[in-house]
């Protein structure tokens, strides 16, 4: 049995020491560099139809930005006519410290790249955006955070397409408009024993209908801020983005 097998057979029959229960649900997550979210739908055999939500989103961060690119993100939703808060806190692995998260967390994965991220989300009551709860989860995350100096980026269009198949799996198209750009992700999720597999099989199927992935495997935010010019690009061929942001 492959070294590969082994570990995966151990966190599925082994019970973890650090945390009450671990999802064992990987979202799989692909950023998509095409032109437009209706050339993908067409691209992999979808009618080109509206979005099923239309849902305004904002980022928050500093300026310019610094908790993004250390795994702490800030935005707020709405959600049926329900402006919501979110954050979300992206680990390398479970910490035992926070267990008493874990119903709020799953495993993340951009690329050959799997983190465990962590997220609360809470109506919006005044003009406090964060509650204890969503404060409490950064803190957990010892960091520290001058939320004072966080800062919106947005609202921008989040327009989200649900009812797709794609090699059998239920899948998600997110585009989040920024002027001409579209940062476009396809996300599917599946369980941890299938998560390199599944990964693999849809991969080979976005390459063959001709959809363009992204070089650089990543978050819509980290995205979003680079093509603003806050976070370098060694090689700025490597992601397909307008220049006139």
């Amino acid at each position: 049995m492959k070294l590969l097998d082994l570990v995966t057979l151990f966190y599925l029959v082994t019970p973890s020491t650090c945390w009450p229960k671990i999802k064992d649900q990987v979202s799989l997550q692909w950023s998509i560099c095409d032109r437009n979210p209706y050339a993908v739908l067409t691209k992999l055999g979808a009618v080109a139809h509206d979005p099923d939500k239309l849902d305004p989103i904002t980022y928050y961060d500093t300026s310019p930005p610094l908790y993004t690119p250390q795994g702490l993100m800030f935005r707020t939703k709405v959600r049926g006519g329900q402006e919501i808060s979110i954050v979300k806190v992206q680990l390398a692995t479970p910490k035992s410290h926070m267990r008493h998260h874990a119903k709020v967390c799953r495993w993340d994965r951009y690329g050959n790249k799997t983190t465990f991220v962590c997220k609360r989300q809470a109506p919006i009551k005044g003009t406090n955006l964060w509650n204890a709860k969503q404060r409490q989860l950064v803190d957990d995350f010892q960091r520290d955070v001058t939320w004072e100096k966080l800062i919106g980026y947005g609202p921008y269009l989040n327009p989200k397409w649900k009812a797709l198949r794609v090699e059998g799996y239920g899948a998600v198209l997110d585009d989040v408009a920024v002027q001409s750009l579209h940062l476009m992700e396809l996300e599917v999720k599946v369980h941890r024993a299938e998560k390199d597999r599944v990964y693999q099989v849809i991969m080979e199927h976005l390459s063959a209908r001709g959809v363009v992935i992204c070089a650089r495997q990543e978050s819509k935010t980290m995205r979003l801020f680079r093509a603003m010019g806050y976070v370098a690009t060694q090689n700025k061929s490597q992601d397909v983005y307008p220049h006139d942001l």
